[in-house]
């Protein structure tokens, strides 16, 4: 893994990936010392990212498809936390993905307001917010941000007066 470490490193091996080529090609093509390029393609043919045929090296994509899935196979980010009830909790482990964007707008009301309570989280009781800014958050999690802020503002999460928007204080 350390052989992908350098950004450098990165970039010769994307140009490997595409064609073979030699240590000059590789150094004139990113602007550096063939004595730097030299050292890289070491470091990459080390690590069995790379090898050599005859004087043009080449990407060992089989090498680099094993190292993937294993950074893969680490790489699973732990399930949120989220607070409430067991439905409350079970609701939106089902709509918000690991990258806490919703997956769909819940259609059962009772579904729709632990998502929305989750969410209101993200206004600051007492902070005034313009309309803009308010899709701006919003958009964060979907781009139906017209349809969250008027579920908001009907389930009185959010106050709206001429635009403006703010938390209710008892809410989230």
């Amino acid at each position: 893994m350390k052989s992908l470490a350098d950004a450098e490193r990165l970039k010769i091996a994307g140009l490997l990936g595409v064609e073979a080529l030699t240590l000059d090609q590789v150094a004139e093509r990113l602007g550096m010392k063939s004595a730097d390029a030299a050292q890289h393609l070491e470091v990459l043919v080390a690590g069995g990212l790379a090898h050599k045929e005859g004087d043009a090296f080449r990407l060992n994509s089989q090498a680099l498809e094993k190292l993937t899935r294993r950074v893969l196979a680490q790489s699973h980010p732990p399930a949120p936390k989220y607070e409430g009830d067991e439905f409350t909790v079970k609701t939106l482990r089902a709509y918000i993905s690991l990258d806490g964007t919703l997956k769909a707008i819940p259609n059962q009301h009772k579904k729709l307001m632990a998502v929305l309570n989750h969410l209101v989280k993200n206004f600051e009781p007492g902070v005034r917010y313009p309309e803009n800014q308010v899709n701006q958050i919003l958009r964060r999690f979907h781009d139906d941000t017209a349809a969250l802020r008027r579920y908001m503002a009907d389930n009185s999460l959010l106050k709206r007066e001429k635009g403006i928007y703010w938390r209710v204080e008892n809410q989230g």
